[in-house]
């Protein structure tokens, strides 16, 4: 029994470390449930969107998963058909006969799920994968439709990210994609910024009808120091979705 325990020790030890100095591509992409600019639903557009970027991982935001308004396509398993990636989805709210969410797309296959209710005065989720050598997760803020109260609620669903992302960060690096809906400076950021550090560019926007930055790539402030930003941009895609996919590369230093 000790030597199944050394040996599986060792092969942990070997997968960390073949972590370091290996680039990790990740996308944060509110895709609008695959509806273009033009109004056209089009899963295969948005994969190729996603393809262009060759991620190991994507958050998605504003995902359907049978719902009458996007032809009751389960679309998270449609972008990983399309893509070649795992999909895991989380529901926020029924919508139209189906689930409207967020999702994670994964070039592995995720160890663990957690899935969190969000509040806001229309509820909202965050999704946390657990891979082999990081935690991989996806969010979306309320949009503040109902500004009376939309602050405090972004305020409190930042403190259950926070509880949920510490439970992760004590055993892996922990990198959330998302789009908070909060600008930067802004309660929310702050709150958010108090436990994660933005890896994204937080001057180039990615939603086209916006001057400021709501769409963010950040990873637990206990592992920020692992990690060296390698690349972080914006595409300059304009049709697919009202937002544009902001990309993140980073590598492991230690």
């Amino acid at each position: 029994m000790k030597n199944i325990r050394a040996y599986l020790s060792v092969l942990a030890v070997g997968s960390a470390m073949a972590a370091v100095g290996e680039p990790l591509r990740m996308v944060s992409y509110n895709v609008h449930h695959c509806a273009g600019m033009d109004k056209k639903v089009d899963c295969a557009r948005t994969a190729a969107a996603i393809s262009r970027e060759k991620p190991d991982f994507v958050g998605i935001q504003e995902v359907d998963r049978d719902v009458r308004r996007s032809d009751h396509v389960d679309q998270p398993a449609e972008l990983a058909r399309l893509t070649g990636m795992h999909a895991t989805f989380a529901k926020a709210i029924p919508l139209r006969g189906g689930e409207y969410g967020v999702a994670v797309l994964s070039r592995e296959n995720p160890l663990s799920v957690r899935r969190t209710p969000l509040p806001g005065p229309e509820p909202r989720v965050l999704l946390l994968c657990e891979f082999t050598n990081c935690w991989f997760g996806s969010t979306h803020l309320d949009s503040g439709k109902r500004p009376g109260d939309v602050e405090s609620c972004h305020v409190l669903s930042a403190r259950i990210i926070r509880d949920e992302v510490a439970k992760c960060a004590a055993e892996k690096p922990v990198f959330l994609a998302g789009d908070w809906n909060a600008v930067p400076g802004s309660p929310a950021h702050k709150e958010m910024c108090s436990f994660l550090k933005v890896v994204s560019d937080e001057k180039k926007p990615a939603n086209g009808n916006l001057r400021h930055v709501i769409d963010y790539l950040a990873v637990d402030a206990a592992h920020a120091k692992d990690f060296r930003v390698l690349s972080a941009e914006v595409t300059l895609d304009l049709m697919t979705s009202d937002h544009k996919p902001v990309v993140v590369s980073v590598e492991r230093v230690r």
